[in-house]
């Protein structure tokens, strides 16, 4: 009984490692494509993309828990206010390399470049909330 619950665990674990190195990978390769997008072109401007991936998941963070407790009386403001703060850091993810691009500041290999790891990042993040997160904890910190 014994032993095969812990092989149970113990192939549970090894697939989760198997998926966050596969995870970790894949912001590796996204993360890439808009550094070499850069250094490629020697333009920096895309760079500033990245930027908004690493902000984009602070607001829901900050915002998740302001009004624990509060719900019923005083609706969810905070925590929408995390959830417009978080889109507007995604969407100006997407739009900044296109704006560079009608600014002339990048051409267009490097902004399909930004792009294309921009998808890959964000889907990285999607597939790990998916995966490790339950429905209570997806609500709270995404």
């Amino acid at each position: 009984g014994k032993i095969k619950k812990k092989k149970g665990k113990m192939a549970g674990l090894i697939k989760d490692v198997k998926v966050l190195f596969g995870l970790s990978s894949l912001l590796a390769l996204g993360l890439l494509l808009n550094i070499l997008a850069c250094a490629i072109w020697d333009n920096w401007f895309p760079l500033i993309v990245v930027i908004a991936y690493f902000l984009a998941p602070i607001p829901n963070m900050m915002c998740a828990n302001c009004n624990r407790g509060y719900e019923d009386d005083y609706g969810r403001g905070f925590r929408n206010a995390g959830y417009f703060i978080t889109g507007f850091l995604v969407v100006s993810g997407f739009a900044l390399p296109g704006v560079l691009a009608h600014l002339d500041l990048v051409e267009a290999a490097p902004l399909f470049m930004g792009l294309a790891g921009g998808l890959i990042v964000y889907g990285s993040l999607l597939i790990y909330l998916h995966c490790f997160h339950s429905k209570s904890q997806t609500t709270e910190f995404y």
